[in-house]
């Protein structure tokens, strides 16, 4: 069960040199928000010790209000493992597998994992937006060798790197916060467990504003997904295959009596 609910909450290190620390407005961490509805087909791959699964998943999105998806595990052919409907307050799972459902306040969930999740996390995740869009004063440091700008941000208990990009592969000759503008990593740790970490990456960029009608200007086609404890390093590949943009008519999700009401288990 933790295994599916860290998929959900977090569904490449890079060497820096000598960072320089310039100052901010407002705090506020760049983002392209212009969004209503998303769907997107998935192929997923999740890596966990020896074990590799290929998988798909379906989801559904209205910004701010609900994500919906769908699990399928590649057994040969395509079978529904999961489900789910994730709304402002509450996490409805439903482990087809083993017919069994959860109901997780997003508040509990957060605490369960160590990390913010909700429905802004999600949407963000996939969309290649903050997982948090402010960041500490002072905190963005700037690495002309490796191309990228970051930004710390504090977040009790966890410490988290969002890291920009250029939009093109040509490096800008002067260093300015205006080139950045794509989010490439996120990383998430805690300054009290070294251990633990998760990275976030968002990979091959692609145009999409004339096929979303200007919801999206850019939309990352790849992520991935790394989660690092002291037992173990768990990785999940996702390659967007299909995506659309217009109003999303329903969110279907039922449970029948065959499905057996669980507590979430403990860490």
């Amino acid at each position: 069960m933790k295994q599916l609910l860290t998929l959900i909450a977090i569904l490449g290190t890079h060497t820096l040199s000598q960072a320089q620390i310039s100052a901010i407005d407002n705090n506020r961490l760049p983002q392209d928000n212009h969004w209503t509805y998303f769907s997107g087909r998935y192929e997923m791959t999740v890596k966990s010790g020896d074990q590799v699964i290929p998988a798909t998943i379906n989801l559904r999105m209205k910004r701010d209000s609900i994500v919906w998806f769908t699990i399928s595990a590649n057994m040969g052919i395509q079978i529904q493992v999961a489900k789910g409907v994730l709304l402002r307050d509450t996490l409805h799972l439903a482990d087809i597998y083993h017919k069994e459902y959860y109901v997780v306040p997003v508040a509990y969930a957060s605490q369960y994992l160590s990390m913010p999740i909700g429905v802004k996390q999600i949407q963000n995740l996939f969309t290649g937006q903050p997982l948090v869009d402010t960041c500490n004063a002072g905190n963005i440091h700037k690495d002309a060798s490796a191309n990228y700008v970051y930004y710390t941000t504090m977040v009790e208990p966890l410490l988290i790197k969002s890291y920009y990009g250029y939009p093109g592969q040509t490096p800008q000759t002067k260093l300015d916060n205006e080139g950045y503008s794509q989010l490439r990593i996120t990383e998430i740790s805690s300054p009290n467990n070294a251990k633990d970490k998760a990275t976030l990456e968002h990979n091959q960029w692609l145009d999409v504003s004339k096929e979303s009608n200007g919801a999206f200007t850019t939309l990352p086609m790849e992520l991935k997904i790394t989660t690092t404890t002291a037992q173990q390093t768990a990785q999940v590949d996702l390659a967007l295959t299909t995506a659309r943009y217009d109003a999303i008519p329903s969110y279907p999700f039922k449970i029948d009596d065959s499905y057996k009401l669980q507590p979430l288990p403990s860490k």
